[in-house]
């Protein structure tokens, strides 16, 4: 807890006994009871004592980061189940794995007595049987072993009265397992669905991406870097399938509840490290990975200062940082069928183009069908963002050059990246959205409206 601007604080949730490990290594044993703050009563943590405090107790360890003025880097480690050592989770995933746990452990225990029990039941009856043989030698010894017999008899029904009822409670078990693995399976499909609605703030993308990338890949030029070079840096998805070249951000390590697999999305990277800088989008980029970095972030925060959005309260929808690249590189999912999901769940759209004049944005099929569909078919709200490059020759133009260069777009001459991407697109365009030239048309007309506007704002 953060409790002044330059102290804080570590409250136990329940009684406990634990190790304490300060960042210059002091240890401490410690037994704290439920909402005590660690340490003697008054104890702070301040400035002086920045770095990792680790916190152990039998069954799990916490790494957190003291900076001086803030608790970040959460990371908890199980010492029971690995497999919880991953990205944090919602409470509702957790508590679903814990179940699974608990009832797997009751199942094995149960399968284990109803073995003994059976066990027990055999030997009985061979006991039995022994004893029956025995009777014929003599009718005394008979009378003997009948009572013998009966009291055995009396044992067999007794263990097989009990092994009747371990397997009632087995398939009550199965029950409630199968029941909480539907309940992990609808929680993660939740998250996941949330997840796919995430956007990176404006302001992580103003303020701490290019930083970050500069400590991942020191002395690189990353500003002039393209995305598209950017993707070959961080992964690689040709040859022997998808891997991950770097673990920008814990990215690569991070494990994905979805599938269980290592290897997430760059924002829930980001949310993992710090989440405030993810929310729900509400800005859909309309974009393509051949821009450079600087140039990109630059148009984005002079759209925000043009349109008075703070670049805090954006948070954008761009593939590069939502997608999972493990799975839309490595298996390359359908980016058709999700589209209007994704752009209609964001609610508004920026296309950012380089420049308006030779722009690799008119190049590209992915950002032509994108602007169509959100503007004239989902009827959003469209908005543009041009680099400084093309503000600059939007400056100097005519209306009359403007139109003459729009009137050279040619969707039938625009490509994709990826082969099915490109016949998926275009299948939509001739059987749903009326054909290649209403299209050009519409998009035209759109590009000289918004173009307009932004020539009159000037």
């Amino acid at each position: 807890e953060r409790r002044t601007i330059k102290y804080g604080k570590v409250r136990a949730r329940r009684d406990l006994d634990l190790k304490v490990t300060e960042p210059e290594g002091t240890v401490r044993n410690h037994t704290a009871k439920a909402d005590q703050f660690l340490f003697p009563l008054g104890y702070y943590i301040g400035p002086v004592y920045k770095g990792v405090w680790k916190f152990e107790t039998d069954v799990e360890s916490v790494k957190i980061e003291w900076t001086g003025a803030a608790w970040t880097g959460l990371r908890v480690v199980s010492k029971l189940d690995p497999v919880l050592d991953r990205m944090p989770l919602l409470r509702t995933e957790k508590k679903a794995h814990e179940e699974i746990k608990r009832l797997s452990e009751d199942l094995k225990k149960t399968e284990q007595q109803i073995s003994a029990i059976s066990t027990d039941a055999d030997d009985a009856r061979k006991a039995f049987l022994e004893k029956d043989a025995a009777r014929k030698v003599a009718e005394e010894e008979a009378r003997r072993k009948q009572a013998e017999a009966d009291a055995a008899d009396e044992v067999v029904k007794q263990i097989d009265s009990r092994r009747k009822a371990y397997e009632a409670k087995q398939r009550d078990i199965q029950a409630a397992l199968i029941k909480a693995r539907d309940v992990l399976k609808d929680e993660t499909a939740k998250a996941t669905a949330e997840r796919a609605e995430s956007g990176i703030s404006l302001n992580f993308l103003a303020n701490n991406f290019v930083p970050e990338l500069k400590i991942q890949f020191p002395g690189v030029d990353v500003e002039n870097k393209t995305f598209s070079e950017l993707a070959t840096m961080f992964w690689d998805s040709g040859g022997q399938g998808f891997t991950h070249k770097t673990d920008f951000l814990g990215h690569a390590t991070l494990v994905d509840p979805s599938d269980c697999e290592a290897g997430v999305s760059l924002a829930t990277a980001i949310w993992a490290k710090d989440a405030k800088h993810v929310g729900k989008a509400n800005l859909f980029v309309s974009w393509t990975w051949k821009y450079k970095i600087g140039p990109f972030i630059e148009a984005l925060l002079e759209y925000a200062r043009r349109t008075g959005l703070a670049p805090d309260s954006l948070f954008l929808w761009v593939c590069f940082f939502t997608n999972n690249q493990r799975t839309w590189l490595g298996q390359h999912q359908d980016g058709v069928g999700v589209f209007a999901a994704n752009v209609r769940g964001a609610q508004r759209v920026v296309c950012v183009l380089d420049k308006y004049e030779d722009s690799l944005y008119f190049q590209r099929l992915w950002t032509l069908y994108e602007m169509f569909v959100a503007c004239i078919i989902l009827n959003l709200e469209v908005d543009l963002a041009i680099m400084e490059e093309g503000r600059v020759q939007l400056a100097e133009a005519k209306m009359r050059e403007i139109k003459q260069c729009l009137a050279s777009i040619d969707i039938t001459r625009a490509r994709a990246t990826f082969p099915s991407d490109e016949a998926a697109i275009w299948r939509q365009i001739n059987d749903v959205y009326g054909g290649a030239d209403l299209m050009t048309s519409k998009i035209k007309e759109l590009l000289l409206k918004l173009l307009n506007q932004l020539l009159l704002e000037t």
